[in-house]
């Protein structure tokens, strides 16, 4: 969750970049370009396509804000934007799987040497468990707990109403649950 300070920030440069100030949209680059890349890394699985993608992920954002198409909330238009641009490359590419292989590199960051083992076990068989959901439940689940995403920037990205992301998410964890059981 983000602190109220920062969430200040955001909003001011928010203002500042529908103002129309170029300098605004180096505050948004700095503040998601981990978060876009780690969300297409689990997507693609391949570090050089991934950077690819970010950078195009941030052009196509630049081009929609110099063209002065109106933005409303720039996390869920930026991971929007991401979204698309990972269905384009998988759409040119012709696969139809978006693999979540790359997670436990983002958790392994994340904590200490001496549990590094366990929790990796641990995510590995979550992750074997996520493979076998579908991309939607996947994608879903992964913007809600990785990503700490609200109902309202989801339905925004995945384009859909509220309730029907709260509904999907429901439907997605309890697949995972029962899929789960049967595991252990």
């Amino acid at each position: 969750m983000k602190s109220l300070k920062s969430n200040l920030k955001e909003k001011i440069a928010f203002l500042k970049l529908k103002s129309g100030d170029s300098e605004a949209f180096g505050f948004f680059y700095d503040q998601y370009l981990g978060q876009i890349y780690r969300f297409i890394m689990m997507k693609v699985s391949d570090q050089q396509v991934a950077e690819d993608l970010t950078q195009d992920v941030f052009l196509k954002t630049w081009q929609h804000l110099v063209d002065q198409k109106s933005l409303s909330h720039f996390r869920a238009f930026i991971f929007r934007v991401a979204r698309n641009v990972v269905i384009d490359h998988y759409r040119q590419s012709g696969k139809q799987n978006i693999p979540l292989e790359h997670i436990s590199e983002t958790v392994d960051e994340a904590v200490n040497i001496d549990k590094k083992l366990e929790i990796k076990v641990e995510v590995e068989q979550l992750l074997q468990i996520l493979q076998k959901l579908k991309p939607e439940y996947q994608e879903i689940l992964v913007l809600r707990f990785v990503e700490e995403m609200s109902f309202d920037e989801i339905a925004e990205i995945l384009q859909k109403d509220k309730n029907n992301v709260r509904v999907t998410l429901h439907r997605a964890l309890t697949k995972l649950k029962q899929l789960s059981e049967e595991k252990i």
